[in-house]
């Protein structure tokens, strides 16, 4: 008897302690759910709190969007656009942040990149729609002289380059600026295992003592945890990400969107696109106590009150005090004033067809009013432009910034562009855009009729620091054998 009351004692406590361990580790499990429901609420209210605040969630794919890249007008539909979930240029079109996005005087979304390239990524998109991967790549091919602007201008947008660069010393750097690419994203879905706090309680534990169907249940449990709190963290960082992206990809007010007249070629960048290298020419010239300093006494119409909206059209011949009203009762502002339309004006009450030209009129003659005046630059629009790629290649890449190569620059404009670069980056700060010009020692070449060493020395001495001469050798020679003569 004694033993059959030991061995149920024995079963009592082993169950005792089956229900003390399960009731252990499921309170664990269950307080890592309440955890994570409330982390996974708190991230879906700061989205809709977001989005209220600076998107518009009336928006299309269809949309027609235009944009000012570079002081290129391009236009895309959202659905392109968009085409790449998860990336900065989603986001940036995504209608999220419509409010925060920076656009010019005639309320175009402005962008500060090359346009060539931005285009032959919009057209990348547009064609990847509708074709296959394998026919994409086929069809994807640029200039060598524009592959490493149009690969950091892709990376920097997250969207993954069809076509492989020799450096990815430099690419690399691009991508994780904000880390929006397609492998970022793969990185991010394979978190460090360390990354929540209470790892050592809840992910580690196992269910060996239970019943086989209740340790399944609870070992899936624990992994759909896993992974609920992997894809909360992972939106929480690509939250990050947009913010930070928005904020850089801004300027800081519409006297910061810089319009240049390069010789009848109209370009357009950010003054602090221009400042990236301290001391140079432009640094100085757009530096905030000259540039500022010059526009204080200018108020932008995009920063007009409903008021002084009012104001203006009672003010502006030709626009009846009824309309003026009709600004004033809508609480129309200045950023408001430059987006209507002939239907926006109409849907106000303004029906009457005479009146309606008048104002859509008086709108556009805002509009253009409210564009900087462009700064005429008496330089190649080519030169101007490289300059202005380099300046920007140093935003997107940082550290991975490289200066140009004297064999990346076309043969016909390479003394203009010396000399566009000499004034803008004196002295040593040329070496910033443009790697130093090597020099051909004279005395390397002989007075004599050019032969097969000194022809075999020179091309030797062009592929090694300047490829695009090669074509050029016999010139070469042939000019230092009649100077000796």
């Amino acid at each position: 008897m004694e033993a059959l009351m030991r061995d149920n004692d024995a079963r009592t406590k082993t169950w005792e302690k089956l229900i003390s361990d399960y009731e252990q580790k499921a309170g664990i499990l269950s307080k890592e759910l309440e955890d994570t429901k409330n982390e996974f609420n708190e991230l879906e209210t700061k989205k809709a709190n977001l989005a209220e605040k600076y998107g518009d969630t009336n928006v299309d794919e269809d949309d027609l969007i235009q944009i000012n890249v570079g002081g290129r007008a391009i236009t895309a539909s959202r659905g392109t656009l968009t085409h790449h979930k998860g990336t900065m240029l989603e986001a940036l079109f995504s209608g999220r942040w419509d409010k925060r996005i920076q656009r010019d005087g005639f309320g175009h979304i402005f962008l500060d990149v090359n346009p060539v390239c931005f285009q032959r990524m919009i057209n990348y998109l547009s064609m990847q729609k509708k074709s296959s991967e394998e026919r994409m790549s086929q069809f994807f091919h640029t200039d060598r002289e524009l592959q490493l602007i149009l690969h950091h201008t892709m990376t920097y947008f997250g969207i993954e380059p069809p076509f492989s660069f020799p450096e990815p010393s430099t690419t690399n750097v691009t991508r994780n600026v904000f880390g929006w690419s397609s492998a970022a994203h793969a990185q991010v879905a394979q978190l460090p295992q360390n990354m929540f706090s209470n790892k050592a309680i809840w992910e580690t534990m196992t269910f060996d003592e239970f019943p086989s169907n209740l340790k399944k249940n609870m070992s899936q449990e624990q992994k759909s945890l896993r992974s609920a709190k992997e894809d909360i963290e992972k939106v929480k960082k690509n939250l990050e990400k947009e913010e930070d992206f928005i904020r850089h990809v801004n300027a800081q007010s519409l006297h910061d969107i810089i319009n240049f007249d390069v010789r009848g070629t109209l370009m357009t960048a950010k003054r602090s696109t221009l400042r990236v290298f301290k001391g140079s020419q432009l640094d100085r010239q757009f530096d905030d106590a000259v540039w500022l300093q010059q526009h204080t006494n200018t108020l932008s119409v995009k920063e007009w009150s409903h008021e002084q909206v009012a104001d203006w059209a009672k003010r502006h011949d030709g626009i009846s005090d009824e309309v003026a009203d009709l600004f004033d009762k809508n609480q129309v502002n200045g950023l408001e004033l430059l987006a209507l339309g002939r239907e926006d004006l109409k849907e106000m009450g303004i029906s009457r067809l005479g009146m309606l030209a008048l104002v859509i009129k008086a709108i556009k003659d805002l509009q253009t009013k409210n564009q900087n005046r462009p700064i005429f630059i008496d330089h190649d629009p080519y030169c101007f432009g490289k300059i202005l790629d380099q300046l920007r290649l140093k935003v997107m890449s940082k550290e991975g910034y490289k200066p140009l190569a004297w064999s990346d620059i076309k043969e016909s404009k390479q003394d203009a562009f010396e000399k566009s670069v000499d004034y803008y980056f004196p002295g040593e700060l040329s070496e910033l855009i443009v790697k130093k010009k090597p020099m051909v020692d004279s005395r390397n070449i002989s007075s004599a009729a050019p032969n097969k060493d000194y022809q075999s020395n020179l091309v030797k001495f062009y592929e090694k620091y300047d490829p695009s001469k090669l074509g050029s050798v016999q010139n070469t020679l042939k000019k230092y054998q009649v100077s000796s003569d």
